[in-house]
């Protein structure tokens, strides 16, 4: 019993101790890379606040639908008591006579409610702010897509280079054994000492290729990082691989109708349409319910504080409905009415230019697909050639029926090869991912 909770304690501490090691090393596959961009890059953020902004703003557009109340409290002096004329006669007097309207100190507390009743101006602006609710939930879907597109593109060009990286060094290891073949070939005097010398300059070329592409590898992981939301004192490790997927044969069309760009244009329009209408309701009559109830202290002396019969508030109270109705505006709502049908024609104007690229834009992506998985297809083949050669290259050597020359002619050739073929293996993902862009497809993973 006690051994084996020695032992289950032994274990949890290993576990616990290799758990610390690793907690700044992050496994990332490329969805998860995407759906990481998707949660912590600022500009979805932003987006976020902007869609929760709007949906505030929409709530601020209603409130006049509920009554409007405010209490107030309004004290007046008249040094200059208002006056009115008179006929005498009611005073036993002849002519025109001006007598005093109300008190020297006037003050008045109460409350006032108003309650729209009816504004089509005002109906058609709650409309304007639930699409302008539409706007900004589909601008946060463009900023997600443009997310994903620029950690994808980012995330193969990683792939990319530490493939590089990895093939360099072994053909890094593959000259050192060559090295020390030629060093005691030329020690033995089967080779002249120059020869061993260009091996040694192709290892140090090879070195220096290595360390550039190990410095601009860490460059892209640090951009990697940032797009995602990373620290960059975490290190982070690419669990996919870069291999070319399987083909699939694209559609002859699309429907760009998808493409976000084009939804966001339809918003725009509907948009302006309601801004339209919304001037054109202005020339319609509005109507409000109004009540106001205060009580109003006047006094010549300023005694509201004293206690005594003369000291008396009178309750003032009213209700009523009111009726604007436009009747002139000098052509102002006219004038802007134009201008909105002007914008509706030049929004139109950018939708079929759009729909007409978007159209050619797929054109062109599914173009580049079919090109780059033809010549993923070429570069598979010329491996296979170039490791064939290299082979017999090598054995032709160590027969010395060829010179170093052609070896390592035949090594650069096969160097070069699976480079291009791993170039080639980032442009049809590449390809790829232009093709679901055009498609309208970047955030279905």
């Amino acid at each position: 019993m006690i051994k084996t909770l020695i032992t289950t304690l032994a274990i949890m501490s290993v576990l616990q101790v290799y758990s610390q090691n690793n907690t700044n090393v992050v496994a990332l596959s490329l969805e998860k890379a995407s759906l990481l961009g998707i949660e912590r890059n600022v500009n979805v953020k932003n987006a976020e606040l902007e869609t929760e902004k709007s949906r505030f703003q929409l709530k601020e557009a209603q409130s006049k639908l509920y009554p409007q109340l405010e209490g107030y409290s309004t004290f007046s002096y008249y040094f200059a008591i208002p006056k009115m004329i008179v006929p005498g006669e009611i005073f036993g007097q002849t002519g025109l006579i001006p007598i005093e309207i109300g008190t020297k100190f006037d003050w008045n507390n109460g409350f006032k409610a108003t309650q729209l009743l009816y504004s089509q101006s005002y109906f058609t602006s709650i409309k304007i702010a639930r699409e302008m609710e539409n706007l900004t939930r589909l601008s946060l879907e463009k900023q997600k897509e443009e997310v994903v597109l620029q950690v994808s593109q980012i995330y193969y060009l990683c792939l990319n280079t530490s493939k590089q990286a990895e093939l360099l060094r072994k053909t890094l290891a593959s000259t050192d054994q060559l090295l020390e073949i030629t060093k005691l070939q030329s020690q033995n005097g089967v080779i002249r000492k120059v020869d061993h010398s260009r091996v040694q300059v192709n290892r140090s070329n090879l070195q220096t290729q290595i360390d550039n592409i190990d410095q601009l590898y860490t460059q892209q992981l640090g951009l990697l990082k940032y797009l995602i939301g990373i620290e960059q004192t975490k290190d982070i490790r690419l669990t996919d691989t870069l291999e070319g997927g399987a083909y699939l044969t694209p559609s002859d069309s699309i429907d760009t109708h998808k493409r976000l760009e084009i939804q966001l244009l339809e918003n725009r329009i509907k948009l302006t349409e309601l801004s339209r209408k919304s001037v054109n309701a202005a020339n319609v009559p509005t109507l409000a319910g109004f009540g106001q109830y205060y009580i109003q202290g006047q006094r010549n002396e300023f005694d509201y504080f004293k206690s005594g019969g003369g000291n008396k508030f009178y309750q003032v109270g009213v209700v009523g409905i009111s009726l604007n109705v436009p009747i002139f505006d000098g052509f102002a709502r006219r004038s802007k009415t134009k201008q909105y049908l002007i914008e509706l024609n030049q929004l139109e104007n950018s939708k079929k230019s759009s729909m007409e690229f978007f159209s050619k834009e797929y054109t062109d992506a599914v173009t580049q697909y079919k090109n780059s998985y033809n010549a993923l297809t070429r570069q598979r083949e010329n491996i296979a050639v170039a490791e064939e050669t290299y082979k017999i290259s090598l054995d032709g050597y160590k027969q010395q029926v060829l010179s170093l020359s052609d070896l390592l002619m035949s090594e650069s050739s096969l160097t070069e090869a699976r480079l291009s073929y791993y170039n080639s293996v980032m442009q049809f993902n590449y390809a790829e991912l232009e093709l679901k862009k055009a498609k309208g497809e970047l955030l279905n993973f």
